[in-house]
């Protein structure tokens, strides 16, 4: 029984550590994925007129194999008011220490604007504004506002890391003659 286990263990780090393998061999150069939009919201006549809560996530990772030295992201609302913030993680967990990129927003003539520089491969940068008492209008805008994303190489509307998971399963697939 311990030997079926150890087994299965086995082959489950193998499968894992094929899907980084194969992941880091076959990606492209140069690639950016991005995905997101409002993932939560709530309208509600409690003080009299109607008021909405809601928030907004915008995944935008570097799925290629070289640096991204600049990717520029940008809504056409303003978000400064609805406290937007990043964080950045590993897109396939990593012990190595990623290498920080600069990120710098701005915000003008209705528009939001991030610039990223920096960004190494399989590093996401994660964006979230919340607006607690908006107005329907403006979850609507936020709805409709997608964000147009400017890189070099392939950019493509893709969750990063379902992207990259998918991406090494069928390479890893490829490697060893299941799928074509």
């Amino acid at each position: 029984m311990a030997l079926k286990r150890w087994i299965a263990g086995g082959g489950a780090l193998a499968g894992a550590a094929g899907i980084v393998v194969s992941e880091t061999l076959l990606s492209p150069t140069y690639e950016v994925l991005y995905s997101g939009g409002v993932s939560a919201a709530y309208c509600d006549n409690a003080t009299g007129e109607r008021a909405c809560t809601f928030i907004y996530d915008l995944s935008v990772g570097n799925t290629g194999k070289e640096v991204q030295e600049t990717v520029r992201i940008t809504w056409p609302v303003d978000m400064r008011h609805w406290g937007p913030g990043t964080q950045v993680a590993d897109i396939v967990g990593s012990a190595r220490q990623t290498q920080q990129p600069q990120i710098q927003p701005a915000f003008d003539s209705g528009k939001t604007v991030y610039t990223i520089s920096g960004l190494m491969p399989n590093t996401m940068v994660s964006f979230r504004a919340s607006c607690y008492a908006c107005t329907p209008a403006q979850l609507q805008a936020m709805r409709q506002a997608g964000a147009t994303v400017e890189a070099r190489g392939k950019i493509s509307e893709s969750d990063p890391r379902v992207s990259a998971l998918m991406r090494g399963l069928t390479n890893m697939l490829r490697i060893v003659g299941l799928f074509s």
